[in-house]
């Protein structure tokens, strides 16, 4: 008999969790595959694309000409789109699939986003959520609706998933150093990155502040001479570009679609810019980083690599909740930036599958209406339809204080 607080998921034979995975594997790309070009229209890829190809063509400096861009996009994609927004240096990514033709090239950054999020389920399975199946989490992970977005718009928070797990792992084992500099791989979404490194930075002691934060800079800067190398002095203009985002049409940027703090005063107050939006963010974030750092102070961070595993659980839960808090704290969010929710959902719910006794039913029972709600097709494509997604803020906000709840009970 297993002891207790073991979850049971080996209940499968092997054949049978390849089999699933093939499946969802195969439908995912007969989705891709039978994509045109025309189809294209209105996702995100192309900006990517468009941006990478004038890279190619020595146009760095002038990437964020607004006007330049769109005639990439007419000449490339067959119409015009969103604009880049995002970092210099992440055009390096997408250069690894510049060189084909627009519809290969999605092809290709499909396929390779399916491979960050399955290294990204073999880690997590492996390191942290033992005994769990990496195949079973990786065909899972597929049906959640901000990811398959992500998959589907030819998008990068796949990408950020898998560098957020990544320095999740190495500060569980105690690599500081490797930590900050995997997040700081993440840059390329610093309105969600920096929240997380600066929560880490505030509650981590001395020794492993001081080698997260060298790990974590020493990119950064790195990033910047990349940025610098590929635009010149443009990419200092970069964040006058932003500021100056709202004058211009097709920015991709609508408030009402961003499950945030930002998205739900927006909501109440239908107001892009106005003073209660600007103050309800407010309270809302410093309610949100007060609950964070009385998670991490009962967790007692200090060396998490050599605790009893309730502590190791707390350790998790504070970390989930700075994912969480990071997610609804940035001004700026799309749904599928909730890809992000993977890592926090899976690590609730190997906790409530593990069945703790020293907490009561009905929080469990809490955890996994949380979890279903978040996982319900139908209601995120509901309150995309009719504009209003910014109300999917409120299960993630019940998941956050869920899970803050059970650190607290332990």
């Amino acid at each position: 008999m297993p002891p207790p607080g073991t979850v049971r998921l080996q209940t499968s034979p092997s054949w049978v969790k390849t089999a699933v995975l093939i499946i969802f594997i195969a439908a995912l790309a007969a989705l891709v595959g039978t994509r045109t070009q025309a189809s294209l229209q209105g996702t995100d890829f192309p900006d990517f694309y468009c941006a990478a190809r004038m890279l190619l063509d020595g146009h760095g400096h002038q990437l964020y000409d607004a006007d330049l861009q769109r005639q990439y996009q007419a000449y490339y994609a067959g119409g015009v789109g969103t604009l880049y927004i995002h970092p210099p240096f992440e055009v390096v990514l997408y250069l690894v699939v510049a060189w084909f033709p627009l519809l290969g090239a999605y092809r290709v950054w499909s396929l390779l986003n399916l491979v960050f999020l399955a290294i990204g389920a073999r880690v997590i399975a492996k390191r942290i959520l033992a005994p769990w199946d990496w195949r079973l989490l990786l065909a899972a992970s597929l049906t959640f609706v901000p990811l398959l977005l992500s998959l589907l718009q030819g998008q990068d928070s796949v990408l950020l998933l898998l560098v957020v797990i990544l320095a999740f792992t190495a500060l569980r084992e105690e690599r500081a150093f490797a930590a900050g500099c995997w997040l700081g791989l993440g840059l390329f979404k610093f309105q969600i990155v920096l929240p997380v490194a600066s929560v880490l930075i505030l509650v981590s002691e001395r020794k492993r502040r001081s080698e997260f934060a060298k790990g974590f800079s020493l990119v950064g800067l790195i990033l910047v001479g990349i940025s610098a190398a590929i635009s010149g002095w443009s990419a200092f203009v970069y964040p006058r570009f932003l500021l100056h985002l709202q004058t211009q049409p097709s920015t991709g940027i609508a408030p009402q679609a961003m499950a945030n703090f930002r998205g739900l005063a927006y909501l109440f107050c239908r107001r892009t810019q106005s003073f209660w939006v600007t103050g309800l963010m407010l309270i809302f974030s410093v309610g949100g980083l007060v609950k964070t750092l009385i998670v991490w102070r009962h967790a007692q961070i200090a060396s998490p690599a050599n605790t009893s595993s309730v502590t190791r659980d707390e350790y998790d839960f504070a970390f989930a909740n700075t994912v969480l808090f990071a997610l609804l704290a940035s001004y700026y969010l799309n749904p599928h930036d909730l890809s992000l929710l993977l890592l926090p959902m899976s690590l609730l719910l190997h906790h409530t599958l593990a069945q703790k006794p020293e907490l009561p039913r009905s929080t469990n029972w809490i955890a996994l209406g949380s979890l279903a709600i978040l996982f319900l097709p139908p209601l995120h494509l509901l309150a995309l339809r009719a504009h209003v997604y910014g109300l999917m803020s409120i299960p993630v906000i019940i998941l956050s204080l869920t899970e803050s709840t059970i650190a607290r009970q332990k």
